[in-house]
């Protein structure tokens, strides 16, 4: 699944599973830039990591100029943007009747509309060159009820519907549109909300988590990102408008 040349911009792409994704798509010949709120954790990407083809951007994608600006950079950095994994997002442990208002909104603002403004501003380029491909992160719980995270599970249903819509409306256009809903995946995003939230240790928290689907254990991000390279490629040509679970067997029950 050779991508040489091709340049993707990866949201979230500091940690977790984007972290896995900017690894695994420079392997295999892609130019990468990295979109990410945490500046700290991109200049060490950068550091650690260092590659002619990889770049970092500043990036709060629930502010429509930082978006704008980031997809102009990345065009004046590499020339194209051929891929978008939009694929940033936090998480909001609260039942309803319990949660303010201002992390209803907060949440929405970095898991949709941040979806939102970065299709939006990466679009005109696609359509202008007649190609490219937009992978958005969902979730299992976008497509089941998952306990204790009503706001988050809103959010990846609404992100699975706007995956849908947007293959429709540029499929014509050679634009292939895609999102793959994880399981619970080991990623520093969900240790942070079993620390937060569980009395247990780490280790017991994820014994526990792992029972949730059949293949008892949490995925890894290489895992997720490998499903990315794939819907970044060629090999699924044919493939828009598609929601991919890796969930390890949880939605098979």
């Amino acid at each position: 699944m050779k991508l040489d040349g091709k340049v993707v911009l990866i949201t979230g792409g500091a940690s977790g599973i984007g972290l896995a994704a900017v690894k695994l798509f420079l392997e295999h010949g892609a130019k990468v830039a990295v979109a990410d709120i945490n500046e700290s954790s991109g200049n060490q990407l950068i550091e650690s990591l260092p590659h002619e083809h990889l770049a970092f951007f500043k990036t709060d994608i629930t502010k429509e100029s930082d978006c704008h600006q980031t997809v102009q950079n990345v065009l004046s950095r590499f020339g194209a943007i051929d891929v978008l994994i939009n694929n940033a997002g936090i998480e909001i442990v609260s039942p309803i009747h319990e949660m303010a208002l201002e992390d209803w909104h907060r949440i929405l603002q970095v898991n949709l509309t941040g979806v939102f403004l970065m299709s939006k501003h990466t679009l005109p380029h696609m359509l202008e060159k007649k190609s490219g491909s937009i992978i958005n992160t969902g979730s299992v719980g976008g497509l089941v009820g998952w306990p204790d995270i009503p706001a988050y599970n809103a959010t990846k249903g609404g992100v699975i519907q706007l995956t849908k819509s947007m293959a429709i409306d540029y499929a014509a256009h050679q634009i292939r549109v895609n999102c793959i809903a994880p399981g619970i995946i080991d990623t520093p995003l969900n240790e942070k909300s079993f620390l937060d939230n569980h009395t247990e240790s780490l280790e017991i928290v994820k014994k526990e988590k792992a029972k949730v689907n059949p293949m008892l254990r949490l995925g890894k991000p290489e895992e997720i990102a490998g499903v990315m390279l794939f819907l970044a490629s060629d090999l699924s040509s044919y493939m828009t408008g598609s929601v991919v679970t890796a969930d390890g067997g949880y939605t098979a029950r």
